[in-house]
């Protein structure tokens, strides 16, 4: 729908059998097309310490084709992305992503990316710190935090998401989870809970008003990716949500699994590329009767077969 066919449905929502003049209409259409156009794009910041995915997870949500290196940090300066919408846009209306430099790669390098970090974060909406579900030791990350980056721009820091990459490989590792499905084990889903309230609990221990939300998901799995686009949403200024609310076809959760294994509405899903919703396994193992969950338990291979017959 474009802008004009929008603004046409919502007055009519609005203003019922009442009508509006056409001259009144195009003087409030003139008027929101001008403020679309120059809109500035919402900005988004992925930051965080080297070798956490932040590469990765850019290239997750947006299929951005950025370098990824597994053997040393990569990202040298801000690489920034423009993402286009195919609904209600204007000329500014893109979503732009920058992928920082790690922090923590060297003493050499730690002064050049703290001054690039504060050039870049005065002028973006939100910021994304990356860590990696694995480690549980973010002194180092609490340290940034109460110092250089509270100084460059606190009020950014208090709405910051913290999307905590890598929950695949949670304990008890990424042989329990759930191929077939795409899911963590239950084991791991309650392991992850754990590691989310920790990392919660230790942001405030240093930022105190901070409102935002932790996330926890798979870059490379494509697990969990619309939760961390959601929630990206919610932390961009009210002013600035709209230009991006329309954007929702990110990466298939699902992308995963064997289409054969899908139920029919999903295997169209994702031929059409549309987003499904992901479900918890806890929410799949409650669906089962007491008596195949006994019989399951302790089987992953009947239970593997059990969730084929679902469709799941």
């Amino acid at each position: 729908m474009d802008l004009r066919g929008f603004l046409e449905g919502l007055a009519k929502d609005i203003l019922g059998d009442q009508k509006m003049s056409e001259e009144d209409f195009e003087k409030i259409y003139r008027m929101i097309e001008d403020k679309v156009d120059n809109e500035p794009p919402p900005r988004f910041a992925f930051i965080g310490e080297t070798g956490v995915g932040k590469s990765s997870t850019l290239n997750a949500l947006f299929n951005a084709g950025l370098d990824v290196s597994h053997v040393e940090a990569c990202t040298q300066e801000a690489t920034g992305i423009e993402v286009s919408f195919n609904q209600v846009e204007g000329v500014n209306g893109a979503l732009v992503a920058y992928d920082m430099p790690g922090l923590g790669e060297s003493r050499l390098k730690q002064k050049e990316h703290i001054a690039l970090y504060e050039q870049v974060l005065k002028d973006v909406d939100v910021a994304l710190w990356i860590l990696d579900a694995q480690n549980r030791a973010i002194a180092s990350v609490q340290q940034y935090l109460e110092t250089e980056l509270k100084a460059i721009h606190p009020r950014l820091l208090e709405r910051m998401v913290i999307a905590l990459n890598k929950v695949d490989l949670v304990h008890p590792g990424g042989t329990a989870w759930i191929e077939i499905a795409n899911l963590p084990s239950e084991e791991q889903e309650r392991n992850i809970e754990g590691r989310i309230r920790d990392v919660q609990r230790k942001i405030r221990e240093v930022l105190p008003n901070w409102q935002g939300k932790v996330v926890g998901y798979s870059a490379n799995r494509r697990y969990n990716l619309p939760q961390l686009f959601d929630t990206m949403m919610d932390a961009v200024p009210n002013k600035r949500r709209w230009v991006v609310a329309s954007r929702k076809a990110l990466a298939d959760f699902l992308e995963l699994v064997d289409p054969q294994l899908l139920p029919p509405e999903k295997r169209r899903e994702r031929a059409t590329h549309q987003q499904p919703q992901p479900s918890k396994m806890s929410d799949i193992v409650a669906s089962m009767p007491p008596e195949e969950f006994a019989k399951f338990a302790g089987d992953k291979k009947a239970f593997l077969a059990w969730l084929k017959q679902q469709g799941i």
